[in-house]
């Protein structure tokens, strides 16, 4: 019998990534040429696998404990890449699309990599012992997929703030905006998991508030992607007509794509 805690874990997880998997389709159909556009777009992908993986391997669990955990494997996977594939959006936007380089894929690559291969070592599916089933929640595995991957979260939302900070254009700034609420919701809900594990209350509280989180960001920045920046002359009217293939600078006067 599965217990009320591992349906709603179950299902809740499943939901959201599934909206996720969603929203990343819209990413990409915005304007599936731009790298930009196709990082957003794979790195909500990546987010939504995560998500969908860690709501079914607690129904696999009751079937088959080792199923169970190379399911949590791949989630954990799945979601540091992720983190770094939104952090490589973020650089882009604030450095140019061409410092998109291979040095900086493989570098995250690598980095995701090691994360991942001790964040699965350390986080394995196992009895609750409540007749349910639970991740071990070990700290190094913590520290490895939450806390590291937060960080770089984080850092992609300074580079985000940097760039609104700079931009002259109306319409891009407002975008950026958008993107830098989406990502700071996000991290909230990264806390909320954090703090789940030292504050012990009910398993239900911070977990739903993580997920609700987890929706509104991408919603968020999903918005930035069609929003649209009123002008009050025809000037204005027609640079930000011209906004949608033009790069935005940074406070050095460098030109960078921005997704759209």
């Amino acid at each position: 019998m599965v217990t009320s805690y591992n349906l709603f874990t179950s299902v809740s997880w499943i939901i959201t990534g599934l909206i996720s998997a969603i929203l990343s389709s819209l990413f990409l159909a915005k304007n599936p040429k731009k790298r930009l556009n196709q990082l957003f777009s794979a790195g909500f992908i990546a987010w939504s696998l995560s998500m969908v993986l860690n709501g079914i391997l607690f129904a696999v669990a009751y079937r088959s404990l080792t199923a169970a955990n190379i399911l949590r494997d791949f989630a954990v996977v799945f979601g540091v890449l992720s983190a770094f594939i939104l952090f490589a959006a973020a650089y882009g936007i604030y450095f140019g699309a061409e410092s998109l380089n291979w040095i900086l894929y493989i570098s995250s690559i690598i980095i995701a990599g090691v994360l991942s291969g001790f964040g699965a070592v350390n986080d394995w599916v196992t009895l609750d012992g409540l007749g349910g089933f639970k991740t071990t929640d070990n700290l190094i595995g913590k520290i490895c997929t939450q806390i590291i991957t937060a960080v770089f979260v984080v850092a992609a939302n300074v580079l985000l703030i940097l760039t609104y900070r700079s931009s002259k254009n109306p319409q891009a700034k407002k975008r950026v905006g958008f993107f830098v609420i989406g990502y700071s919701t996000i991290i909230i809900g990264l806390l909320m998991f954090v703090i789940d594990s030292f504050i012990l209350i009910s398993p239900y509280v911070f977990p739903t508030f993580a997920l609700i989180a987890w929706v509104m960001g991408p919603i968020l920045m999903l918005i930035g992607f069609y929003v649209k920046a009123e002008s009050d002359s025809p000037t204005l009217a027609k640079e930000a007509a011209l906004s949608e293939s033009q790069l935005l600078k940074t406070k050095q006067e460098q030109k960078i794509e921005k997704p759209s």
